[in-house]
C-alpha cells in the first residue's frame, strides 16, 4: 500500500472516530482522481466531499497543447473543467515565453508569475468545488476549508510533459505532415518515407519537440542521424500540475469549528 493511501484511510477512520455522531465519513476517490477521496454525509441530510492531501503533493492539473503555427499553448477538449479566468491567465503567461515552456519535457519547467499564489489557489478552489469538495483534510488531520486554501498552503505549478504510448505518422497523414514541416521555421535538410513512417534530418537539436497538426501532436524522436516524427496517443498530455506545501502556521479548524459545518 502506497503511503497516500494509508493517509486516506487513517484519514476517514480519524473522522469516523472523532465526528461520527454527526456524520458518516466514506472513503471513495482513491487512484480515481476524478472522485473526491472521502464522501461525508451529515446526520442533517446533506452531503459534500473532503479531499486528502498529505503534504506536499500534487493538487490538479490541466492539459495544454503547444501550437507551433501560432505560437500559443491551447487549452485541451481532454480537460473535463472548462477553462475559466485563472487557467486562461496562466496561458498568457505562458505564450509570453512559449519557446520556454514548449520544450519543458518530462522534466517541467516551473511556473514563476506575477500574483502566482492567488491564480493558482483560485483554480485549485474553483476545480475542487465543482467535484462537492468544501474541506481538505491534510498532516495531523488539520481540516482546513477551501475558501481558506490559499492562507495555508504555499502552491507552485510546473508545465511538464508526461510520456505515453506513440506510433507511426501512417500513410495516410505522411504527406500532410510532411508539407506541414517544410513550410515551418524547421531546417530540414532531408525527407524520408519508409512505409508509415517518416523520416527528417537536420543540423538542429529537434529530439523530443513537439507540434500539434489538426488536433494530434506529433515529437521529433532520434534516430541516429535521423529524427523520426512519431504520432503522439491520444493519452499523451503535456499538463500545468499543481502541487502544495502545507504552511508550518497553518492550524486548520477546531473542532467545534468542524463540527457547527456538519449540523
Amino acid at each position: 500500500m502506497n503511503k497516500w493511501e494509508k493517509f486516506e484511510q487513517d484519514c476517514v477512520e480519524f473522522l469516523n472516530k472523532t465526528y461520527g455522531m454527526y456524520a458518516k465519513f466514506t472513503h471513495k476517490g482513491g487512484a480515481d482522481s476524478a472522485v473526491p477521496d472521502i464522501l461525508v454525509e451529515t446526520r442533517q441530510g446533506f452531503c459534500f466531499y473532503i479531499e486528502v492531501k498529505h503534504s506536499p503533493a500534487q493538487c490538479g492539473q490541466f492539459v495544454l497543447l503547444p501550437d507551433i503555427m501560432t505560437q500559443t499553448f491551447q487549452y485541451s477538449k481532454q480537460n473535463t473543467d472548462s477553462i475559466n479566468s485563472s487557467a486562461q491567465m496562466i496561458i498568457e503567461y505562458m505564450n509570453q515565453k512559449f519557446d520556454d515552456y514548449r520544450n519543458a519535457g518530462t522534466a517541467g519547467k516551473e511556473i514563476v508569475m506575477p500574483g502566482s499564489q492567488e491564480i493558482f489557489a483560485a483554480w485549485i478552489a474553483a476545480h475542487y468545488r465543482k467535484k462537492g469538495v468544501q474541506f481538505f483534510i491534510t498532516n495531523g488531520f488539520k481540516i482546513i476549508p477551501i475558501r481558506q486554501f490559499r492562507e495555508c498552503f504555499e502552491i507552485s505549478a510546473t508545465y511538464r510533459v508526461k510520456r505515453s504510448g506513440s506510433s507511426d505518422v501512417g500513410k495516410k497523414r505522411i504527406s500532410v505532415v510532411k508539407d506541414f514541416l517544410l513550410r515551418q521555421d524547421y531546417e530540414i535538410r532531408n525527407v524520408q518515407t519508409e512505409g508509415n513512417k517518416l523520416f527528417i534530418t537536420s543540423d538542429l537539436p529537434y529530439h523530443d519537440q513537439r507540434f500539434i497538426l489538426n488536433e494530434y501532436e506529433y515529437m521529433f524522436s532520434q534516430r541516429g542521424e535521423w529524427y523520426e516524427i512519431r504520432k503522439l496517443s491520444n493519452t499523451y498530455n503535456a499538463n500545468v500540475i499543481f502541487s502544495v506545501k502545507l504552511n508550518e502556521y497553518a492550524s486548520g479548524l477546531t473542532d467545534q469549528e468542524f463540527i457547527t459545518a456538519l449540523i
